[in-house]
């Protein structure tokens, strides 16, 4: 049995026994990470783990719980609860768990909470979350030019018995813009005459209403831990930190996933089998109907076909090898326009060398798809459509796969949500219909 699994068990069975002193002392002896381990484990008596916990380890934990614990944990918690742990937190995750929950309790638990936080949390619930303005907090501290180590010290430590985290330190011209930030190891070996501006380290800054995967493309380019977010003015409104965006980054991607796979962004693998069709269903409906399409072009060849049964055996490996094909070119564009690295300027020479690459690749596999099929059917002509079929078909999958992408960015829709159902289509339509058309002039 795994650590994990022996503390759990403990826990669950000083939990059933009542033993409510014994469970405190024993999940106060455990770090954050370990008890949200055991109370993502548990399968009954979350949230009464949970609220046996003294309220800053409930801020620590509540955030790395998983979407579905977290919302089993918080649906029965009162709302001096919630308020009461949301105090310890940073100001960004207390926006972020309260967005999870309903309007009405939005309100009541911030009327619960002490005045400046609440400001703060309304001031980020403004903004939306997708923005610099959603992600940032507003843990950080104002000195001026003029101050001294122990101006500075002293602010510090005003701070930290008011908010218990330790703030970033940010450095304010005269005129209010931030010319910089400090950094604490600096700070820790500075003497104490030191002038600020010799241990000022630059601070990226950025506009409120940046968008998050502009943020992230950022992220790539600076090597700095914090970002600035200013308003149109560039004052200072919040700082964003870097795990905050590596975080953001595995949501973007997790989004991604999902999108390109036509699953909605709040599916759970434990979701019931109801919420599952609920999501799916207009997708699948969608591809659906497209693939209509396909069926139509071989029902115009249902003489072909039964005058020549064979087609209808390798009918799978011409759609197969297109639709292959152009989810590798799918990919790589979308990527490329996710990232900013590709625009619709560099559309035409990117189609171009996917559908060359098609093309080229369709030969190679053509040839051997073909070179199989004489050798088990003795015809050398059945080779030859297979071999034609399937160097029109990737070439259509290198033309498609990246001209879709583009198009739709164009249009305002997002590729990765819709691009590889429009792609299928081309590919098996065009497919099915260069492989059965040449049977038909070739083998009949």
């Amino acid at each position: 049995m795994s650590t994990t699994a022996q503390l759990t068990q403990k826990a669950n069975l000083l939990l059933q026994n009542s033993q409510d002193e014994e469970l405190q002392e024993f999940l106060r002896s455990l770090d954050f990470h370990t008890v949200t381990d055991i109370i993502e484990e548990l399968p009954r008596g979350k949230r009464k783990i949970f609220q046996r916990l003294p309220p800053e380890m409930q801020s620590e934990v509540v955030i790395i719980l998983s979407k579905r614990s977290r919302k089993r944990v918080l649906q029965k918690l009162s709302d001096e609860a919630i308020a009461a742990f949301l105090q310890f937190g940073d100001d960004d995750d207390a926006t972020d768990i309260l967005q999870s929950l309903p309007e009405s309790r939005q309100n009541s638990i911030l009327s619960k909470m002490n005045e400046e936080k609440r400001r703060h949390i309304e001031r980020l619930l403004t903004y939306s979350a997708e923005t610099a303005g959603g992600l940032m907090d507003m843990n950080f501290i104002l000195v001026k030019p003029g101050f001294s180590m122990s101006d500075v010290a002293e602010k510090i430590q005003r701070h930290i018995a008011l908010h218990t985290h330790p703030p970033v330190i940010l450095v304010a011209r005269e005129n209010g813009t931030i010319a910089g930030h400090l950094q604490y190891h600096d700070l820790i070996v500075a003497s104490p005459d030191t002038d600020l501006h010799t241990l000022l380290k630059h601070i990226p800054l950025i506009p409120h209403r940046l968008t998050r995967k502009k943020i992230l493309r950022l992220l790539s380019k600076t090597k700095s831990d914090v970002l600035g977010v200013v308003d149109e003015n560039e004052d200072i409104l919040g700082i964003v930190h870097v795990r905050d965006l590596l975080n953001a980054a595995q949501a973007e991607a997790t989004v991604d996933i999902f999108q390109f796979a036509g699953v909605h962004r709040e599916e759970d693998a434990l979701d019931s089998v109801t919420s599952k069709v609920k999501h799916r269903s207009n997708w699948l409906i969608i591809n659906l109907a497209t693939a209509f399409l396909a069926a139509v072009v071989v029902g115009l060849f249902q003489g072909t076909i039964g005058k020549i049964a064979i087609l209808a055996v390798y009918m799978p490996i011409v759609a197969g090898q297109g639709g292959n094909a152009a989810t590798q070119a799918l990919a790589v564009v979308v990527r490329g326009l996710a990232t900013g690295d590709v625009t619709w300027r560099d559309a035409r020479p990117i189609i171009l060398r996917e559908a060359t690459a098609g093309t080229i690749n369709g030969i190679i596999t053509g040839c051997i798809a073909g070179g199989i099929a004489v050798i088990l059917h003795g015809t050398p002509m059945l080779g030859f459509v297979l071999a034609a079929a399937m160097i029109i078909n990737l070439f259509v999958a290198g033309f498609f796969g990246s001209l879709t992408p583009f198009v739709l960015k164009r249009l305002g829709i997002d590729p990765a949500t819709a691009s590889s159902i429009f792609v299928t289509t081309f590919t098996d339509v065009f497919g099915l219909l260069a492989f059965l058309g040449l049977g038909t002039m070739l083998l009949l």
